[in-house]
């Protein structure tokens, strides 16, 4: 009953602490948007986009090699009409109300397990033994680095709305091969859950999310083109 419950509540405005997060876009707070060569052709295009979430959210996902680089463009668009609000027939200029105080883009990078049902590892050492590792930087000269799957306490980076945009692109860098039965999960949230009262994280608005599995192989694929931005590196 109590499971109902939170399902219903997430559907129609989302449920916190982390039970209202569902594969459908809630477009209350915007739109996030993860991309990548699917297709692996060397270009970042709109036949990437038409695989849609089935190439990016079932194993293996992209798949980069050790020592490569893969290009991930970010994507994130606040609904324009939750910052406005005006009564019909009201003189006036109308009510302007600006929520980015409470609003941030998180980028998010975490191991996953396919043989558990939430994805869990029963320790952080057998985490690490099995998953591999990988890193996610800012440039493609690897100068500034914002993920590690290897370090528990460099898994997320939030950019507050209030204040600065997320990257349009990232740099996934393939560290390390796991085994056959681990994947690794890059998500990207538009969130008001951090920064709102616990009213709001119980019956307000649920974060919206991208999200895209990526593993690590010892070789890359082999790529024909080279686009002008590079999309895949090796070093």
């Amino acid at each position: 009953m109590f499971a109902g419950a939170v399902e219903a509540n997430a559907q129609y405005g989302g449920f916190g602490f982390g039970l209202g997060y569902f594969p459908s876009q809630d477009r209350s707070l915007g739109v996030s948007k993860i991309s990548a060569d699917t297709n692996y052709d060397g270009l970042l295009d709109s036949v990437d986009s038409d695989a849609g979430i089935n190439v990016k959210r079932n194993p293996p996902g992209l798949v980069v090699g050790t020592r490569e680089l893969a290009r991930v463009d970010l994507s994130v668009i606040h609904n324009a009409s939750r910052q406005t609000a005006s009564q019909p027939g009201s003189p006036g200029s109308p009510k302007l109300k600006f929520l980015y105080y409470k609003t941030a883009a998180i980028l998010d990078l975490r191991p996953i397990n396919l043989g558990d049902r939430r994805g869990n590892f029963k320790s952080f050492e057998e985490e690490q033994s099995r998953a591999g590792r990988m890193r996610v930087w800012l440039d493609a000269s690897r100068t500034t680095l914002l993920l590690d799957s290897a370090d528990a306490g460099k898994r997320r980076v939030e950019w507050p709305a209030a204040s600065s945009l997320p990257p349009k692109h990232v740099y996934v860098e393939g560290v390390s091969v796991g085994d056959s039965g681990t994947v690794m999960m890059l998500t990207l949230l538009l969130d008001n859950n951090n920064l709102s009262p616990t009213a709001d994280k119980l019956f307000g608005e649920k974060a919206c999310w991208d999200a895209m599995m990526f593993s690590v192989w010892p070789s890359p694929k082999i790529k024909p083109y080279v686009d002008k931005s590079p999309v895949w590196k090796r070093y």
